[in-house]
């Protein structure tokens, strides 16, 4: 069959925003479904969907894991947070394969009690790596992978170059995760739960991983083992 893969979008001009998610999902097999705020209830969002993807995006906001405003924070959005969290709560207790990227990784962690550093630069305690973008353009840099993880198995790697567009990055993990990468400095570039079919967020931009033979191959290897997890 061809996977459903829900993606949560605040309104409907926010559907535009993800057109590298939806290509990305297209061409490895399965079909998106936009989940979009208030057309139906989270039970009924979930109940149609085999797979679940949250996307890149702004900031969160610091009221979900009990922090104080931060000065560098943009682009917040209180609905799509509540969106977001609602929609991975519900996911997650009924095992459905799910894929969180940049912000979406950082969704995930928040949603099982964890918390992020709202900026790297300013809260990380040791100095860091280039993890935002530099003249618009994605920085590059290499992540070190957990052996046994499931996602050394599906890239077939202990270490592998990746883009990164983020200021803020997953701290204090959440319930049921455990970290399968990190930056060399330390920043976590992929959680996972391993109780769960396939439950993995990634701070880099697979769905934008195109400018080289390397960068695509990591890219199919993550999206065909989701649309697949998400077809059984």
């Amino acid at each position: 069959m061809t996977p459903i893969i829900g993606i949560p979008a605040v309104d409907s001009a926010a559907k535009y925003k993800f057109e590298n998610y939806k290509n990305a999902i297209e061409q490895h097999g399965g079909v998106v479904r936009f989940l979009v705020r208030g057309e139906q209830s989270i039970e009924e969002f979930v109940a149609g969907i085999d797979g679940l993807l949250l996307p890149g995006g702004g900031d969160l906001d610091p009221k979900n894991f009990n922090q104080e405003w931060h000065p560098t924070l943009k682009y917040v959005n209180e609905d799509r947070d509540e969106l977001e969290l609602s929609i991975f709560k519900q996911a997650i207790e009924k095992d459905t394969p799910t894929i969180g990227i940049c912000f979406g990784i950082q969704i995930m962690n928040v949603a099982m009690g964890g918390d992020i550093y709202q900026d790297i630069e300013s809260e990380y305690p040791q100095q860091a790596l280039t993890h935002p973008k530099v003249g618009g353009e994605d920085s590059l840099h290499e992540i070190e992978i957990e052996p046994g993880s499931l996602l050394s198995k599906l890239v077939g790697k202990s270490k592998d170059f990746v883009n990164s567009a983020h200021h803020q990055a997953v701290d204090e993990i959440g319930e049921g995760f455990v970290v399968t990468a990190r930056s060399k400095d330390g920043i976590v570039e992929a959680i996972e739960n391993p109780s769960k079919r396939f439950v993995i967020g990634v701070q880099y931009h697979p769905e934008r991983m195109l400018e080289t033979s390397e960068f695509r191959e990591h890219r199919r290897k993550l999206f065909e083992a989701f649309i697949k997890a998400a077809a059984e």
